[in-house]
């Protein structure tokens, strides 16, 4: 079977959401003041993946197009451009998922309104490059597209991807018996939110033209406390 058929094939059925892979349940306030429902989901899941790959590029093909209904001169256009994150747009979350699935890999999904609000994928262990000790690392995060800043429409939730990342922290401490504290590899314009959550730049592991991230023991132990 080809991927395009495995596509086709999942688009044909409903989120598949096991009991056993709930992780956690909460609450989000959308822009309007609306509370949703969210919960976070373990676990490979097939159709998860393929709901990301389907609904965030629909939203993205229709930010697109309204970019470019606009008729921004070229000075607006591309200070609008630089404003927008889709350095990771071009992900293809099904793929991913016939590629990692063995152990050391784990998959989490925050879903609110019937849709994926934000993935993950890490890899453990993985020796801290600032301290002793083995932490988790950051393969791939986003958030929704929806879930960002963008000229077309206010964000519709915030906080998502730190509700992952706390998530991750407290799930990697208590079952995977790591220490606190990750790594990653940041996209050029996501350097600034990992730099305000206090994260550490090693130059040394920088993958050009992504640098190293790694967060320290005590500021996840002080991040999971204060968020």
């Amino acid at each position: 079977m080809t991927l395009e058929e495995l596509r086709a094939l999942v688009d044909s059925v409903e989120l598949d959401l096991p009991p056993q892979n709930l992780a956690e349940k909460g609450s989000l306030v959308d822009r309007d003041g609306r509370t949703a429902d969210f919960s976070i989901h373990r676990g490979w899941n097939i159709t998860l993946s393929h709901a990301c790959d389907k609904h965030w590029r629909e939203y993205n093909l229709a930010l697109m197009k309204f970019i470019d209904d606009q008729k921004y001169d070229d000075r607006r256009l591309k200070t609008v451009l630089a404003g927008i994150q889709i350095d990771d747009a071009h992900w293809d979350w099904l793929l991913k998922s016939s590629h990692y699935r063995t152990d050391e890999y784990k998959w989490l999904f925050l879903v609110a309104d019937g849709k994926p609000q934000g993935a993950c994928l890490i890899y453990h262990p993985k020796a801290s490059v600032l301290s002793a000790g083995d932490i988790f690392y950051i393969e791939y995060i986003a958030v929704a597209p929806w879930n960002r800043s963008n000229p077309m429409e206010s964000r519709l939730f915030k906080a998502v991807g730190s509700i992952l990342i706390k998530h991750l922290i407290c799930y990697a401490h208590s079952e995977l018996k790591l220490r606190y504290g990750f790594s990653l590899h940041a996209l050029p314009r996501a350097i600034g939110y990992y730099q305000k959550l206090g994260m550490v730049g090693h130059t040394l592991s920088d993958k050009a033209p992504l640098k190293y991230f790694e967060m320290t023991e005590d500021c996840a132990a002080n991040y999971v406390a204060g968020l």
